[in-house]
């Protein structure tokens, strides 16, 4: 359509409203005389921004009228005036919509006007063909340039104005999906999104419960023992030289003991009064007494020695073994391990 034609179209339009709006059917809900007025009123201003070539604003004039009083004749108009701004969608489905409505003798010369812009729109818009993965997301929300696209429509090639875009897509537990668009006129893009799950970070290890009921103060804490570390408290935690040093000292001791004995003996034998006879019987056998003892002590003092110097494991420390049970007497020794 020429700018010269489309001028004319824009006078024209603007002697005929009033019968157009008047020939329009009533809406469902009854509508004042005054909206009507007003609507009529805004018309005919955006009719005159169009005659200047002042599109933008006889668009936006248009829109006006038409949220307070719809009529085919609006309908048409903002048609013209959104194919003039590039809004090629928005004027395709006014064109639709004017043809849909009622045939009126005040609009019936558009009709065909609007059935050629309807096959122009129709080769100049552009579509964009959504797929997205996963596609069953729960929440999912995709958007073109800002405008949340209806989930029923998602499987549905999504007609826009040609010109770059940009297509979102989110869902709960996903990142952000964004692709930037650049759709020709007339062209159709297969948009792809994938959607990311983002990284669930690892739940920490719960902790030991705490009771709050503070211990009893009779009850102390564990303490940690190390693995192959006998307790402190353990009777073998070093090796014994009780053994050896019993039998040494014992020995000695008894060595003394008999000593003692024989000497006594040795006595008793100097006061006997004569050399044979019963005293001096007694005293030659006490001595021999003391003599057994201090060899029995001697012997016991040997073995302590023996066990003290040869009782070694082959590191050198001394070897741990039971303390040996022994059991002396005057006249025998007897030590068992």
């Amino acid at each position: 359509m020429t700018p010269r034609r489309t001028r004319a179209l824009s006078g024209v339009l603007a002697l005929l409203v009033a019968a157009a709006m008047l020939a329009a059917p009533a809406p469902a809900a009854a509508q004042s005389a005054a909206d009507v007025a007003v609507a009529r009123e805004i018309f005919i201003e955006a009719s005159e921004l169009a005659r200047q070539g002042r599109w933008e604003q006889a668009r936006e004039q248009y829109e006006r009228s038409l949220a307070i009083k719809r009529a085919p004749i609006t309908l048409y108009s903002l048609g013209v005036a959104q194919q003039q701004t590039g809004q090629l969608v928005e004027a395709l489905e006014n064109f639709r919509a004017f043809l849909v409505e009622p045939s009126a003798p005040a609009t019936k010369g558009y009709e065909k006007l609007a059935r050629q812009a309807i096959q122009e729109l129709e080769h100049k818009v552009a579509a964009l063909e959504l797929r997205l993965s996963p596609g069953d997301a729960v929440g999912l929300e995709v958007k073109i340039d800002g405008v949340v696209v209806p989930a029923a429509a998602l499987d549905r090639p999504r007609p826009v104005n040609p010109g770059d875009h940009t297509v979102t897509a989110s869902a709960p537990g996903y990142r952000e999906a964004e692709r930037s668009v650049a759709a020709a006129p007339g062209s159709r893009a297969v948009v792809v999104l994938s959607l990311e799950r983002e990284a669930v970070a690892p739940a920490a290890p719960a902790g030991p419960r705490v009771s709050s009921t503070s211990a009893p103060a009779s009850v102390a804490p564990a303490r940690p023992v190390l693995r192959g570390a006998p307790p402190s408290s353990a009777p073998d935690a070093a090796p014994s030289r009780v053994v050896p040093i019993v039998l040494l000292a014992g020995g000695l001791t008894t060595v003394a003991a008999g000593a003692a004995i024989g000497l006594l003996g040795v006595a008793s034998a100097s006061d006997a009064p004569t050399r044979d006879g019963d005293a001096a019987d007694g005293a030659r056998a006490q001595a021999l007494a003391g003599d057994i003892v201090a060899g029995a002590g001697l012997l016991a003092a040997g073995v302590g020695v023996l066990v003290m110097v040869f009782d070694r494991d082959p590191a050198g420390a001394p070897r741990k073994q039971p303390p040996p049970r022994a059991a002396l007497d005057p006249f025998r020794l007897t030590v068992r391990f």
